[in-house]
């Protein structure tokens, strides 16, 4: 329970320096929240507003309708959609017009890949869009093979003085100055020019900023900010977006884009139908031909063999075996497709076009092949529109196109074959037929062969006169796959925090940056600087404070003096009395971790407070290594306590200067710096010197060497009753007091405590300290 309310109670103590090391430092919060609401205000004066422009297309349903091709309507039957661009999923046509080639015919019409910027001053800049003063003038080529970004400067003077400088990066690549437009500005690049508009206006100062770069890096960088998504998962309603500074801008690039996709649709559904319609006119050619040449030798037949009612004949016949005829042609009707799909395959001019095929086909694997076949055909024109022949994009669907070739060309000889082998069989079936009827003349067998190719021929050429009339009709009618529902608009109020918002965010990083600097100044310091600092990292108990001395005297303490650091070491003299509290406890041990800390000067001025309180106190120089104490109370002895702990011959009277800085106050200096002053420490001479000095002395205090440099001063630790461990503000580190936690932590020195020396004064015990520099 004690343990709870110790650690409750430092961590209040905790908070309440933390906040009163902020109320300290008030003047780094007024200097902040200033600063930042100054600048979130100038920020929300000269921001350019940013608006959200949104457009919507709901994606058209082609239900199995054709689409513009002789595909599309063969496979109705069979449950397949159209070919790419008609009929596909919602998803495949967000890629479409999402796609980098489609962004970039955008950039091109609306001349995205310029943007111009008038200077007004140093600060605010204004994006100008279809009103430039100034425009460029390029080659027609640069644009599409530019690679970099250029920067173009224009500054003209009132008095029509104009100059231009060009920079790719931060690199020249041109300049001129004219005093008259058109300027034509020479670059590795090619030649510029620049030339006035309707907005320009003479007289007047105009500072000006063109930027260019290719088509490929801006619609690199607008496809970046455009999104795209469907309004829900069951709907083809599809939403474009861009946030835009300039809003007529981000308007028509939105409407720009559905207007290039619906017209790459319409071009796509058109040259399908147009290689399609090409198709149909040679096949209904070529069965004009063979039908007449049937029709012909009909005619020839009759005449021949004096034949004049043979069809109704031949019609009683169909009829009793009707639906073995009906068979029969139909499997010739599918031969004569295969066969056509065959010949169109083998033609080498015809690698890259469209293969036809008949919705009568009973193989759906030929139908599905047939139909991949024409989507890479598709997809191939569609590149072609964008990409160079030689491409390797091209080149890789090429690929993939004779593989399927081959795999389409395999499908359907396969197919061929298996009609043969049908073929086969059913005329095996109708010989067997004929040789039933016996009383047939040879004539009527004949012309029912001759009839049979007729009625083939006539049936494959009114299906290619019906698939041509509404091949006809798609290209006649242009409807757009992407309906627009919304065309570009844009919402009233700016995107982003409005000024009162900014300004609470700038008092918000007010309050936060002068935390945040208290914080990470004291993550980073090395070296404590407060009594709150030095509890932080250390549970050793703090026995006083010593403020700094300003004086340039080494013993401040006087007697009758009341200054405010003649107090504090009479609080020191008070909280001792706390650590010594048995009758033979008398040695105090004062150390530190390095020089500099003033050890000396607590030791000192420490020893004399005690000597004022009517106690007889002894000061010993124990640092025999570098021995500064004479020096430092300006004393001088003939012996000192290296020559007594060396030799026999000197008593303990010889090293003592009585009354040395008060009448209760003897010094015993260290004496001359011996050869081995280990051995003299910790021999037992030393231990009997202390011995007879309590005898005699109420207190006696060892000015000892730092521990943290040399070891000496833990040959001390059996005869010192405690030890006094001295800090500096702003001069100890961090590591020095936890060297010091560990000489606690393992018994190395007794009743350690600390004194902080060199602290500033504050108020505290009805004194009023002045607020002093550490010395």
């Amino acid at each position: 329970m004690n343990s709870i309310n110790h650690n409750s109670n430092n961590t209040t103590a905790n908070i309440l320096a933390l906040i009163r090391n902020y109320i300290k430092h008030w003047y780094l919060f007024v200097i902040s929240i200033i600063g930042c609401i100054g600048i979130c205000f100038i920020y929300s004066k000269i921001k350019t507003p940013i608006y959200q422009v949104n457009a919507s297309i709901l994606i058209q349903s082609e239900d199995g309708k054709s689409s513009g091709g002789l595909q599309s309507s063969l496979l109705k039957n069979f449950s397949f959609g159209g070919l790419v661009g008609a009929g596909g999923e919602v998803d495949d046509e967000i890629h479409v017009i999402s796609a980098h080639s489609t962004i970039r015919e955008v950039i091109k019409k609306l001349k995205l890949n310029q943007t111009y910027i008038i200077d007004r001053d140093f600060i605010r800049k204004k994006d100008i869009y279809n009103q430039t003063p100034i425009k460029l003038i390029l080659p027609e080529s640069v644009e599409d093979t530019l690679s970099a970004s250029l920067k173009f400067k224009i500054k003209i003077s009132k008095q029509g003085q104009i100059n231009i400088t060009a920079q790719k990066g931060k690199k020249s690549i041109g300049k001129i100055t004219s005093d008259k437009f058109p300027v034509v500005l020479p670059t590795q690049f090619g030649d510029f020019t620049f030339n006035t508009t309707s907005y320009f206006k003479p007289g007047k100062k105009l500072n000006q900023t063109i930027y260019l770069c290719g088509y490929d890096d801006a619609a690199e960088d607008i496809s970046k900010n455009i999104d795209m998504y469907i309004a829900t998962k069951k709907a083809n309603l599809i939403r474009l977006g861009i946030l835009e500074s300039n809003i007529q801008r981000g308007k028509d690039l939105l409407n720009t884009i559905i207007a290039t996709y619906n017209e790459n649709g319409i071009h796509t559904k058109n040259l399908e139908a147009s290689q399609t319609a090409h198709f149909l006119n040679i096949r209904i050619d070529s069965i004009t031909t063979e039908l007449s040449e049937i029709e012909k030798n009909i005619e020839s037949y009759k005449k021949s063999n004096n034949l004049t009612n043979i069809e109704a004949e031949a019609r009683i016949i169909l009829e009793q075996n009707g639906a073995f005829k009906e068979k029969l042609v139909e499997t010739e009707t599918q031969y004569q497709i295969v066969s056509l799909i065959n010949e169109f395959i083998k033609d080498p001019r015809n690698k890259y076009s469209l293969m036809p095929f008949n919705s009568g086909l009973s193989d759906k694997s030929s139908i599905e092949a047939i139909q991949k076949y024409n989507e890479l055909i598709l997809e191939r024109l569609k590149l072609l529109q964008t990409a160079k022949a030689n491409s390797p994009t091209v080149k890789l669907i090429e690929q993939q196109i004779d593989a399927n070739r081959q795999n389409v060309q395999t499908t359907i000889s396969n197919m061929k074959t298996g009609i043969e082998i049908a073929l086969k069989d059913l005329h095996a079936q109708e010989n067997a037929f004929i040789s039933r009827i016996k009383g047939m003349p040879t004539q009527e067998r004949e012309f029912i062969n001759i009839k049979r190719q007729q009625v083939i021929k006539e049936e494959l050429y009114l299906f290619l006169l019906q698939k041509k009339e509404e091949n006809a009709i798609t290209l006649a009618v242009t409807t757009p796959k992407g309906q627009i529902v919304d065309k570009a608009y844009n919402i009233n109020k700016p995107v982003g925090p409005t000024r009162s918002i900014l300004l609470l965010i700038g008092l918000f990083i007010g309050l936060l940056l002068p935390i945040l600097y208290l914080y990470l100044r004291n993550i980073f310091k090395t070296k404590f600087g407060t009594r709150s600092e030095l509890e932080a990292l250390t549970e050793i108990p703090i026995l006083g404070e010593i403020c700094t001395n300003n004086t340039n005297e080494n013993i401040v303490v006087k007697d009758g003096s009341t200054s405010p650091i003649s107090e504090l070491f009479r609080l020191l003299r008070s909280n001792i009395q706390f650590i010594l509290n048995g009758k033979d406890e008398k040695v105090i041990l004062v150390t530190s971790s390095t020089s500099g800390e003033g050890k000396s000067f607590i030791s000192s001025n420490f020893s004399k407070t005690l000597a004022l309180s009517g106690k007889k106190v002894v000061l010993i120089g124990m640092d025999i290594r570098n021995p500064r104490l004479g020096d430092y109370l300006k004393l001088q002895n003939k012996y000192g306590l290296t020559n007594y702990l060396a030799t026999d011959t000197i008593t303990i009277p010889e090293i003592i200067i009585p009354n040395a800085i008060h009448t209760n106050m003897d010094v015993i200096l260290a004496g001359p710096i011996p050869p081995n002053p280990a051995e003299l420490l910790s021999g037992q001479k030393l231990k009997d010197l202390i011995s007879e000095l309590k005898l005699k002395y109420d207190y006696i205090v060892l000015d000892t060497a730092p521990v943290g440099l040399i070891s000496d001063t833990f040959n001390f630790a059996d005869v010192s009753d405690a030890t006094i461990f001295v800090c500096r503000a702003n001069y100890t580190t961090k590591d020095n007091i936890e060297y010091a936690n560990t000489l606690v932590r393992n018994n190395r020195l007794k009743k350690m405590t600390f004194v902080i020396n060199a602290t500033k004064a504050k108020q505290g015990y009805g004194y009023g300290y002045g607020s002093k520099n550490a010395q």
